[in-house]
């Protein structure tokens, strides 16, 4: 099971990856009208990509959070706890390992300022502009079938999965063997989007592990066209990896907001006069 923390809330996400034909296995939610209904259906969700290319073995997880929900909620830092499957996988690879998370939510539509994909990008690098939503429109597709090829995966490995069953998280291995891995569907470091660098490197010897920002690259929202420039939101905070304690945390740059002395003033004052007025009444 994967465990969200977020700033003192926790959520507990069931998963369930039973072996054996019948059994429900898990699915990304792609966020795209390729099994939704357009316009209909519900927003993608996030999940983590972390392989060893000399092994040429990669392990994936659906984080069980939308990108709705991880945007309405991006200035709270979070983290989310792997499973027992990525120590194992981790374990038993080679040095170094690289990572990325996306997320697609296209559902609604280009003229929906919601529609876009959240994409990591190495911690530094600068992000290029005048993405026109042609392009946009590009990526989400990327991101909606690597989703799918995992789900599909999925399936393979675990005869009687179903690649639509968004209720419980996906989490896998893949090899190069598989026709539908992560190598063979050439995703690697650009997220096959050239020129972007959407993967950190951790567990490097000496060398510091590498953190991921992320953004959400969405449409201006209104009526739009295909030349129409999509939006750049970087999100204020940074994605890391801690590979020995299986987690991956968000951390938030948005200092919460505290809550000024004369609120808290008036609130004893307001406790004070409800003591008093009890004390009068007994009497």
């Amino acid at each position: 099971m994967k465990l969200i923390q977020q700033r003192g809330y926790r959520w507990l996400a069931a998963i369930c990856l039973v072996a054996g034909t019948g059994s429900a296995h898990a699915a990304i939610n792609n966020g795209a009208p390729l099994i939704q209904a357009s316009g209909t259906g519900s927003s993608g969700e996030l999940y983590l990509n972390v392989w060893d290319a000399l092994a040429t073995t990669s392990y994936s997880i659906d984080l069980g959070t939308t990108v709705d929900d991880f945007l309405a909620g991006k200035q709270l830092s979070r983290t989310w706890s792997l499973d027992q499957k990525f120590a194992d996988w981790a374990s038993s690879t080679s040095d170094p390992l690289t990572f990325n998370v996306a997320g697609n939510s296209s559902y609604l539509g280009t003229g929906n300022a919601n529609y876009g994909v959240v994409l990591s990008r190495r911690e530094g690098a600068s992000a290029p502009g005048g993405i026109a939503m042609t392009t946009l429109a590009t990526w989400t597709t990327k991101v909606r079938d690597r989703a799918n090829a995992l789900n599909i995966a999925q399936v393979a490995q675990n005869p009687g999965a179903t690649a639509t069953d968004f209720e419980a998280d996906l989490s896998e291995v893949t090899t190069s063997t598989f026709p539908t891995s992560y190598f063979n569907k050439a995703w690697g470091t650009t997220m096959s989007i050239p020129g972007w660098i959407g993967s950190a490197v951790v567990r490097n010897g000496e060398t510091p592990d590498q953190n991921l920002d992320l953004f959400f690259v969405h449409s201006p929202g209104g009526t739009v066209l295909g030349s129409t420039q999509a939006a750049f939101d970087k999100l204020d905070g940074f994605l890391s990896l801690d590979v020995a304690n299986a987690k991956l945390v968000w951390t938030s740059n948005v200092a919460p907001v505290p809550v000024p002395g004369a609120a808290w003033l008036f609130l004893s004052g307001i406790l004070a006069a409800l003591r008093l007025q009890r004390r009068t009444v007994a009497a």
